[in-house]
């Protein structure tokens, strides 16, 4: 019989300590949920002065420093989002200048090799061949050449022409 009762307590205890645990784990969640309500009121209050010092209200001295504070701290930002547009577009005018820059030597080379083959060729053409020849229409987007009558760009994809 002193096994059982002894196994009894056990599991009473046992019990015991678990509903402990759930209640201590509640009433800790209740203390989390009234302390985001106090963070919620303070947000709150401080959203009633920060209105109040927009309209231009003389607050407390203590509250005009935080407000001061604060203009300061969106100052800051400002300038600081001014920088992060001003890097954009550097690095935008960067990657439009290196595409520019690829698209010529890419023209160049490809004038080279034509001159090359031509040489090789012993081809040589006249002024007249030359202005009787249609131009190539160049994509405004790229800058690549494109073969006549091409309507989009083999590069860029882009329509030629608009």
């Amino acid at each position: 019989m002193a096994f059982f009762d002894k196994l009894t307590e056990v599991a009473k205890n046992v019990t015991d300590r678990a509903a402990d645990g759930l209640e201590t784990n509640r009433l800790t969640g209740d203390i989390a949920l009234e302390k985001g309500n106090i963070q919620c009121y303070q947000r709150e209050l401080g959203e009633f002065y920060w209105a109040k010092f927009a309209l231009g209200e003389k607050l407390e001295e203590e509250a005009m420093l935080i407000c001061d504070k604060i203009v300061v701290a969106q100052e800051r930002i400002k300038n600081l989002e001014a920088q992060i547009e001003q890097i954009k577009a550097e690095r935008e005018a960067e990657k439009a200048e290196r595409k520019a820059e690829k698209a010529a030597a890419e023209a160049a080379a490809k004038a080279e090799a034509a001159a090359q083959a031509m040489e090789t060729a012993g081809l040589e053409r006249s002024e007249a061949e030359e202005e009787s020849k249609p131009e190539k229409p160049i994509c405004q987007w790229c800058g690549v050449e494109a073969a006549p009558g091409q309507k989009f760009c083999g590069e860029c994809g882009k329509r030629i022409g608009e």
